[in-house]
């Protein structure tokens, strides 16, 4: 049998991005009502998509709000470096979020990383405010607005065992992604989650970090003279 071929996907808000885009998003135009919806969900009392449009029934935002907050936000330490070193290798990549495309799609474009493939729930400015749509399928999933796990299992496919499936993430949105992934690069809540249930995963504090690690098990190459740790090319 051929060696599996690396495939490998990403959270968006807090992992990709430096900040989660989305929580913001709404704490801000909602004045902090959101907050006990969140705590909810983390929780467990609450769906994924009951917790988004229980948050935009009580966001009020226009376009001439939205869009200059969001050219506030950044990638994370090594996201675009990353993306470029592993798309010149031909490693599949694609970025697995349970927020809005809306936001996703203008900071990939604020960064030139338009091609970059992701999935998402809809978000609509509409009338002064945000309407979600979820327009995935969740295969039985009753947590998500857009499971993680099952778009995983739609991309790789009916023949799993070709590809080593590698999964990025930081937070409890992620939870289903893990029974996916044969590598999972964790920190934050999801992090804990892996530890709390005896689940392997790699702590990672950057995007570096991964790419260092993915050079030193011979997974790619080429790191060395591409890149280093503060993103300067060598």
């Amino acid at each position: 049998m051929e060696n599996p071929r690396l495939i490998i996907f990403s959270d968006f808000d807090g992992t990709f991005t430096a900040k989660d885009v989305g929580n913001r998003i709404f704490t801000h135009f909602s004045g902090g009502a959101n907050r006990r919806l969140v705590e909810d969900w983390k929780k467990g009392r609450i769906t994924s998509r009951e917790c988004l449009r229980g948050e935009a029934a009580i966001t009020r935002v226009s376009p001439e709000e939205l869009f200059p907050f969001l050219d506030s936000f950044e990638l994370a330490s090594g996201a675009e470096e990353f993306y470029r070193l592993i798309r010149g290798q031909n490693v599949p990549f694609s970025i697995l979020s349970d927020g809005l495309d809306l936001y996703i799609k203008f900071i990939l474009k604020k960064y030139d990383l338009e091609g970059i493939p992701f999935y998402a729930n809809r978000g609509i400015l509409r009338d002064g405010g945000l309407v979600i749509e979820f327009p995935f399928e969740n295969d039985g999933c009753p947590r998500c607005g857009s499971c993680k796990g099952t778009r995983i299992a739609e991309i790789v496919g009916r023949e799993p065992d070709k590809y080593e499936v590698i999964f990025i993430g930081d937070g409890l949105s992620d939870i289903c992604a893990v029974p996916r992934a044969d590598i999972i690069f964790a920190r934050g809540d999801l992090l804990d989650f892996c530890r709390l249930n005896g689940l392997t995963a790699v702590e990672y504090g950057n995007f570096f970090d991964i790419l260092d690690w993915l050079k030193s098990t011979g997974r790619i190459t080429g790191i060395s003279q591409s890149i280093n740790n503060t993103g300067d090319k060598l």
